[in-house]
């Protein structure tokens, strides 16, 4: 297997595993926690999720096809400068879920099919988001899975409210 296969393989497989865990973090998630906060803060599981997605769309998606491949105003809800607690109105779960499963097909078909660009534009610094291509990538599904590990801890602090 060439280099480029093998780059391919390996991130088709770092983004795999890290997104399958964060589907499963949203199957098993009853409805009443995704957008229950702890005291004093703001981040819930849905807008974990929906970063993450937002995340890979910016370091990922747009480096690669020149365009994001999210709704419109993503961003405003999900990116690094959103106001979780300024938004009233959520995407539905499902909604999040099924662009989850969405943008994971379409990364691992860029990830073959752009392998020889991620190569050569690996250290290129990409103007939209500032960092180089292939560095910008890796941390994008790192991220995601540092993200995971906030939805697994809002689950524990959620089930071991007192009452519950």
């Amino acid at each position: 297997m060439s280099d480029v296969a093998n780059l391919a393989a390996g991130l088709s497989e770092l983004a795999a595993q890290v997104r399958s865990l964060t589907l499963r973090q949203l199957e098993v998630s009853e409805r009443s926690i995704l957008t229950w906060t702890p005291h004093g803060t703001s981040n819930h599981i849905l807008w974990h999720a929906g970063h993450a997605l937002w995340v890979a769309d910016i370091l990922t998606v747009e480096p690669l096809t020149g365009c994001s491949e999210l709704p419109h105003n993503w961003a405003g809800t999900f990116g690094q400068d959103s106001r979780p607690s300024d938004i009233t109105k959520w995407p539905d779960v499902a909604e999040v879920f099924k662009l989850r499963e969405m943008q994971l097909d379409r990364v691992l078909i860029l990830f073959t099919e752009q392998a020889e660009t991620i190569v050569a534009r690996a250290s290129e610094t990409i103007p939209q988001n500032g960092w180089p291509l292939l560095s910008g990538i890796i941390h994008g599904w790192h991220d995601e899975a540092r993200h995971q590990g906030e939805m697994h801890l809002l689950t524990k602090l959620f089930k071991s409210r007192p009452g519950c």
